[in-house]
């Protein structure tokens, strides 16, 4: 849940393209709003979300952003001294491919968050009121 919801957070909506507006992701929206995101806990395997994070947690590919691969796993365990079990090797790309996924998902505005509420922007609400005033 952690990993997609990173992913939701990473993407940016796609919204009309004859828009002048530069696009920018969800995560940024927050910071420039200063207002935090929000992540579901992580109860075990922290350590595998660094490390994907560390890692990826995508990799560019020839038409666009793929998975990590078995290759590049390997790479990163041997330049950074850690051995990984095959399972934890297995998971991290499988949790590279849900974050792929959910970073396509997510482009798309009505895409709602694997985790927590959609976001408003904290003058929303007043921007609303004043309309209706």
């Amino acid at each position: 849940m952690y990993v997609r919801q990173a992913a939701w957070l990473a993407a940016i909506p796609v919204v009309e393209a004859k828009s002048k507006v530069r696009q920018i992701s969800r995560l940024e929206r927050h910071k420039n709003d200063g207002v935090p995101p929000s992540y579901p806990p992580i109860d075990a395997g922290e350590h595998l979300i660094e490390y994907l994070f560390e890692i990826g947690p995508t990799l560019p590919g020839a038409m666009g952003e793929v998975p990590i691969t078995h290759v590049e796993l390997r790479a990163w365990q041997e330049n950074v001294g850690i051995d990984l079990q095959s399972w934890e090797a297995k998971l991290l790309h499988r949790l590279s491919s849900e974050y792929l996924g959910q970073l396509h998902k997510a482009t798309d505005p009505a895409c709602k968050p694997p985790f927590g509420q959609l976001y408003r922007a904290p003058n929303l609400s007043k921007k609303i009121d004043a309309a209706l005033d």
